[in-house]
């Protein structure tokens, strides 16, 4: 067995050397979020303690401290093991992924976790701790194109994907998906949605502590108070104890529902639809608000109201969404008077 927090520290010590302070500070913090993605995925490598709830209580310490590792969570974590001769390249691409697609990393910061934990496991196979080196064989540093379409789904797709979750799944979690998918709201910003933020007549959710603790107005739409009052009728608000009474969605223990069980249960409703296997794969949360703000970008919305609606702090981060520009493009041939001119 190969302990991971041994060999961070073994592997910080000798960065020590020849690194500032300040690198080494943050390769230890981005292999820490390393383990943390690894110990909350269930990974195979993972040896949790005796202690059954663990589990539970780090990623209840999680969720009260904005799903930031506190100390409280930062000493569970430490209670959990992970041997590295058991990491797999699956649960290091499945990390970035969770990175990006989920948490919306952008690759910059991507490009410097993907060094930290290359160097790590490059300072591994040199010492023969670990001995095949294909394990980081994908983690590829990335060149940044500012015009890189993200993923999303089409209109048709979307409905596709409420549909399902309408059919198979239950009210709260078709509340959930509906509002980002029309909201365009973020995962962690969903989850920290009360009880009383949207009644039958709220027009506007105001997001408060967003990305950059940045708040920001979002119109509520019909269907959306709809479906949060179909779900307050089976809402079981008597159960939640303490703080949790306050949070709109709640869990299975009753308490405010965490960002993982929201990427769980997306998991299992794209494995119920016929959407393309390439879209089944990638689909995230993210990927849903990426689907909102194109779906808005193509039918006619300028770049500032969407960057109001996100929430983003520059609208260089907003110009992603005209990667849908060829489109638009193209539609307005039918638009062009002279386009359908022949030759005499």
């Amino acid at each position: 067995m190969l302990d991971f927090d041994l060999q961070v520290e073994r592997f910080i010590a000798a960065l020590g050397i020849n690194r500032s302070l300040n690198t080494a500070k943050a390769y230890r913090s981005d292999l820490r979020l390393l383990k943390l993605h690894l110990v909350l995925g269930r990974c195979d490598c993972v040896t949790p303690p005796q202690d059954k709830t663990a589990y539970h209580r780090l990623e209840t310490a999680l969720a009260a401290n904005d799903n930031r590792l506190g100390p409280e969570a930062s000493r569970l974590l430490d209670s959990f093991t992970v041997d590295l001769e058991a990491v797999t390249a699956d649960d290091l691409v499945g990390y970035f992924l969770f990175l990006k697609e989920t948490l919306g990393y952008t690759q910059t910061t991507l490009n410097r976790k993907i060094v930290a934990v290359r160097r790590f496991f490059s300072y591994l196979f040199d010492h023969q701790l670990l001995s095949d080196p294909s394990l980081i064989r994908d983690l590829q540093t990335k060149t940044i194109h500012r015009n890189e379409a993200p993923m999303h789904l089409t209109a048709q797709e979307a409905l596709t994907f409420l549909n399902t979750v309408r059919q198979h799944g239950c009210q709260r979690d078709y509340a959930i998906f509906l509002i980002m998918l029309s909201m365009g709201l973020r995962i962690g910003e969903v989850v920290q949605m009360n009880v009383d933020d949207i009644g039958p007549d709220t027009e506007f959710y105001r997001v408060t502590g967003g990305k950059g603790g940045r708040n920001r107005p979002v119109p509520v739409p019909p269907a959306v108070r709809e479906a949060v009052a179909e779900y307050k009728k089976v809402r079981p608000g008597h159960k939640a104890k303490g703080r949790h009474r306050m949070a709109l969605f709640l869990g299975n223990k009753y308490t405010r529902i965490t960002p993982r069980a929201i990427q769980q249960k997306l998991k299992d409703y794209v494995r119920l639809t016929d959407l393309p296997e390439s879209k089944k794969l990638m689909l995230t949360p993210h990927k849903l608000r990426h689907t909102f703000a194109t779906a808005l970008y193509l039918n006619g919305e300028d770049l500032r109201t969407l960057m109001r609606l996100l929430g983003h702090e520059h609208i260089s981060t907003t110009t992603i969404y005209t990667h849908v520009d060829k489109e638009k493009l193209i539609a307005s041939l039918d638009k062009n008077p002279f386009a359908a001119i022949g030759p005499e």
